[in-house]
């Protein structure tokens, strides 16, 4: 988690360095959030074997984000974001025969994310609220357990956004993702999480 907030830090201050002639159309900008996993408590791999899961473990997000306005308070928006949603898990397999009983362990699941959205702006003011929808492109890194290696998630999210100055402005909102396809071959889990974080968006 120190890694990622240092991280943050380090591509606030190059886009706040970086200057080019304004356009009106295009802000780009960090997030981070800390994410809860919310999927279900018994992770299959198939009718036999898989996780008791424990979510106990610290996750986040953290990532660039890139927006286009469109018309009439509408916006695409994109990025690149870095991942985990790591929990404890305990080994089951009902066709085993354990001389001793698996011990929980931690399970790392890391990934690099692409999402696409369509966001919309409720007020025209120095204040405003927001809604988006869209779909997350889920690229898997360090992981001891899932078998598909990308994945597709759906996303809503809401937030507010307070102009700090005409150039910038800041963030907060929440934002829910659903596995729309599965993570393994021979089961349906699909991997939820609802976030809470911060984004800093700067005009370029």
């Amino acid at each position: 988690m120190k890694k990622g907030i240092i991280i943050l830090f380090a591509i606030i201050i190059s886009i706040n360095s970086y200057s080019q002639e304004e356009t009106k159309n295009f802000r780009i900008g960090v997030i981070l959030t800390l994410d809860s996993n919310l999927s279900s408590e018994r992770i299959e791999f198939d009718k036999y074997r898989g996780y008791i899961a424990e979510y106990n473990k610290t996750n986040y997000k953290i990532g660039i984000s890139a927006e286009y306005l469109l018309k009439n308070g509408f916006t695409i928006n994109s990025g690149f974001n870095y991942s985990n949603k790591n929990f404890t898990g305990t080994y089951y397999c009902a066709v085993c025969n354990f001389l001793i009983p698996p011990s929980p362990e931690k399970i790392e699941m890391q990934f690099v994310e692409i999402p696409l959205s369509l966001r919309y702006y409720f007020l025209p003011s120095s204040l405003k609220v927001y809604a988006d929808i869209g779909l997350i492109n889920q690229f898997s890194l360090k992981n001891k357990i899932i078998e598909n290696k990308y994945n597709i998630s759906g996303k809503l999210g809401f937030g507010i956004e307070y102009n700090l100055n005409s150039n910038l402005a800041f963030q907060l909102g929440t934002e829910y993702n659903h596995g729309l396809t599965n993570v393994f071959k021979e089961s349906n889990f699909k991997i939820k999480t609802i976030s809470f974080g911060l984004g800093l968006v700067k005009k370029i």
